[in-house]
């Protein structure tokens, strides 16, 4: 009777060790998450487009911006951060400089995986226009190589954008979703890091959390005129001329 008393608590005693152990090797580290937010950097070399050299001492070489992601397994929502006033803005108002401002403050792209559809709000001057289309299909190719983004393990991807231009994503499979930043996305996981033509645009993660993540967030932009994106894209080209890779529009304000 003691030996089957003794055997019975060594069990107890095991099963609520083995309870208490962790149940997947991710508990060890970053959590899986099927939800949650994220907070990105988008820089972008602004002189690498550009053959006006008095221009290009005008303006810094590069334009830093934030935005944020909101997901849930099947639906995202990628937005910009909208920043404080640069003083700089005000930093030449009595002299007859040209300054450089960053279009896009209230761009949204909305994605749904379920439905296979997204829905873009995009900003034009005073106007927010919505573009409804078909989720983007890029042509990814996987590789084994990996590298650590924020204390997730990532793989790396490869496509070419509209342009013919290599980007290259980190995408991180704990993170289960098949979103991205921009209009990128359909990886087995959430991509943590884009290069676009060789550090042209590079957009890389700050934060990933699941704090103030609320999910009635993720869901479609409302505010705006319908426009196809074809007459969307011929009216940024009338204003501002081509920039079909989705870059920066650069507005430039005369004193």
């Amino acid at each position: 009777m003691q030996k089957i008393l003794f055997a019975a608590l060594a069990l107890s005693i095991g099963q609520t060790i083995q309870a208490q152990s962790p149940a997947t090797p991710a508990a060890n580290g970053p959590a899986v998450l099927t939800e949650g937010k994220i907070i990105y950097e988008r820089k972008v070399n602004v002189h690498r487009r550009m053959t006006d050299e008095s221009m290009k001492s005008m303006i810094p070489e590069f334009s830093t911006s934030k935005s944020e992601l909101n997901f849930s397994a099947a639906e995202s929502i990628y937005k910009n951060i909208k920043e404080e006033e640069d003083i700089r803005d005000h930093a030449d108002e009595d002299n007859n400089r040209v300054i450089m401002k960053f279009g896009g403050g209230d761009d949204q792209v909305y994605k749904n995986y379920t439905l296979e559809k997204m829905t873009e709000q995009r900003e034009l001057g005073p106007k927010k226009y919505l573009i409804e289309d078909t989720l983007p299909r890029q042509n990814w190719k996987l590789s084994e190589e990996t590298k650590t983004i924020k204390g997730y393990t990532c793989k790396k991807a490869m496509t070419h954008n509209r342009e013919g231009k290599e980007v290259i994503a980190w995408y991180c499979e704990d993170i289960q979703t098949s979103t991205g930043p921009e209009g990128y996305g359909g990886l087995p996981g959430l991509i943590l890091e884009l290069n676009s033509n060789d550090a042209e645009i590079v957009i890389t993660v700050l934060e990933i959390t699941t704090k103030g993540f609320d999910k009635k967030m993720v869901k479609a932009p409302t505010d705006g005129k319908k426009i196809s994106r074809k007459e969307f894209q011929q009216m940024m080209t009338e204003q501002f001329g081509a920039n079909p890779n989705g870059g920066p529009t650069i507005r430039i304000i005369r004193n």
